[in-house]
C-alpha cells in the first residue's frame, strides 16, 4: 500500500459526504461535480482495515472538501499526522443515506459481488443531493 495511491484515491475519487437533506434527515451531499457514469462510491476494497497516515502538507495537496472530511473523521496527532483508513472517507459507506426520490440521479448495478454497485445516471453538481429510488431495490 503506498501513500502515493491514497491521496490520488482521495483525489479523484471522493465526491460527497453526509450534511442536511432537503428531503429528509440526513442526505448524500456532492462536494464537487460528479460526472455521469460514475461510482461515487468507489473504494479501494483490495486493502481493507489499512491504515496510511497523512500530514497537514498531504491534506493541503488534496481538493479543500475531501481535506475538510479527512480533519473531521479521521483521528489526528496532535492535528498534524491524520490515520486514514486506506479506502478514505468512503470506508464509512455513505450510501446508506441515500434519500429517495422518483426521478434519482443515482441508479444501483450488479456489481459482480454480494453487493450492489452504484453509477450517477446523470451528472450532478456540487451541493446537489444524491438520491436513488428505493423501488429499484425490488428489481435486483
Amino acid at each position: 500500500m503506498s501513500k502515493a495511491k491514497l491521496l490520488k484515491h482521495l483525489q479523484n475519487d471522493i465526491y460527497c459526504r453526509l450534511g442536511v437533506s432537503k428531503i429528509s434527515g440526513i442526505g448524500v451531499i456532492a462536494i464537487k461535480d460528479i460526472p455521469k457514469g460514475t461510482n461515487p462510491f468507489k473504494n479501494l476494497s483490495d486493502e481493507k482495515d489499512k491504515i496510511v497516515s497523512l500530514d497537514r502538507d498531504d491534506l493541503k495537496s488534496l481538493d479543500k472538501n475531501v481535506a475538510k472530511i479527512i480533519g473531521d473523521f479521521f483521528g489526528s496527532n496532535g492535528g498534524t499526522v491524520f490515520d486514514v483508513l486506506y479506502y478514505g472517507p468512503n470506508h464509512l459507506n455513505i450510501s446508506y443515506y441515500l434519500n429517495h426520490s422518483d426521478n434519482p440521479n443515482i441508479d444501483t448495478i450488479d456489481g459482480g459481488n454480494a453487493y450492489l454497485d452504484f453509477v450517477t445516471n446523470c451528472t450532478i453538481k456540487e451541493n446537489e443531493e444524491l438520491t436513488i429510488n428505493y423501488k429499484q431495490y425490488d428489481d435486483q
